[in-house]
C-alpha cells in the first residue's frame, strides 16, 4: 500500500484493511494445524514466515517509499497476526485478543499447501497488478 498510496494517511489504514480481505481468499499458511503444534514450533514457523514476508516486501516494494513510512505500512498490515499472537501462544482467551482470534478464524480462507501456495502467488501478483494502476 505504501509504494502505491504516497500519503501515510490513506496507505497505513488501507494495509490494515488489506489484511482481512485477504485473508478471505484460501490460502496456506505456518499457522495452520497450531493446536498441534508446540509452542516453540509455532514461534519458529511464524517467525520464518514473518521473515519471508518482510523479506519479501522490502525486495518488491521499498525502492520508491520513505523507510518509516514503508515499514509502518508493513506493519499495518500483520497487525491482526500479531494481535491474535497472545491468543495462540499464552492461551489470552479474554478481550481483546479472543475477539480478533475470533474475527480472524472466521474471515480465514484456508487451502491445501499447493493450492494454498499457488492462490497466495496468483493472488499477490493480481493484488501487484490492480495498485501499480494508483501510482
Amino acid at each position: 500500500m505504501a509504494a502505491s498510496f504516497s500519503n501515510p494517511a490513506i496507505g497505513i489504514p488501507l494495509a490494515v484493511i488489506s489484511h482481512p480481505i485477504l485473508d478471505m481468499i484460501p490460502h496456506w499458511d505456518f499457522g495452520r494445524g497450531w493446536r498441534k503444534k508446540t509452542k516453540l514450533r509455532l514461534v519458529a514457523e511464524s517467525s520464518i514466515d514473518l521473515f519471508i514476508g518482510c523479506a519479501l516486501s522490502f525486495l518488491l516494494f521499498s525502492q520508491n517509499v520513505v523507510p518509516w513510512y514503508f515499514w509502518s505500512a508493513v506493519f499495518a498490515a500483520i497487525f491482526w497476526d500479531i494481535a491474535t499472537a497472545p491468543y495462540l501462544m499464552w492461551n489470552w482467551k479474554f478481550p481483546p485478543f479472543n475477539l480478533l482470534y475470533q474475527m480472524q478464524s472466521k474471515w480465514q480462507g484456508r487451502a491445501s499447501l499447493t493450492w494454498g501456495i499457488i492462490y497466495q502467488v496468483v493472488t499477490v501478483f493480481g493484488v501487484i497488478w490492480l495498485l501499480s494502476s494508483f501510482k
